[in-house]
């Protein structure tokens, strides 16, 4: 048996390689996942969201998927609970996915500045949005193009 370096090796690697092959025919894109308690009690959240979003029977049906893989491949050790959503509006930005799919919206964002490296924290309207970096437009009408790495949250401002 060769010992191939590219191959997952922690318990987040692994579910984040079955939810990638489940996911990667649809449309849908995992957001986040998280991973608590211990072996027996775990509980395995997958944060799931799509460019036009996802209703309950997608929602259903991938944690169907994910959890079939999850369990024939004895991924996660011992009994597990897995739960599968959106990630709501009050979730943090995280994918490029999600800054594409919400240019236009106003975000709540806190940034390091790449001219002078101080942090900021303010509220700024996605101008747009790639794989590699977001540009917003700060309240006083300049815009400024940041890349992900720059980024230390950011989610989207609701209008009320």
């Amino acid at each position: 048996m060769t010992n191939d370096e590219s191959a997952p090796v922690t318990l987040d690697e692994k579910i984040r390689a079955v939810v990638g092959s489940v996911l990667r025919p649809t449309e849908y894109f995992l957001v986040d996942l998280n991973i608590r308690g211990h072996r027996g009690t775990r509980v395995v959240e997958l944060f799931v969201d799509g460019d036009d979003g996802i209703g309950h029977d997608d929602l259903a049906a991938i944690s169907r998927d994910v959890g079939f893989e999850l369990d024939v491949d004895d991924v996660v050790p011992g009994s597990y609970t897995l739960d599968v959503s959106s990630p709501g509006i009050k979730r943090p930005l995280t994918a490029p996915r999600q800054y594409q799919k919400n240019v236009g919206r106003e975000l709540r964002i806190k940034y390091d500045d790449p001219d002078d490296g101080s942090t900021q924290y303010e509220v700024v309207t996605l101008a747009a949005a790639d794989d590699e970096t977001v540009t917003i437009e700060l309240p006083s009408g300049a815009t400024q193009t940041l890349p992900y790495t720059a980024i230390e949250r950011a989610k989207i401002e609701l209008p009320w």
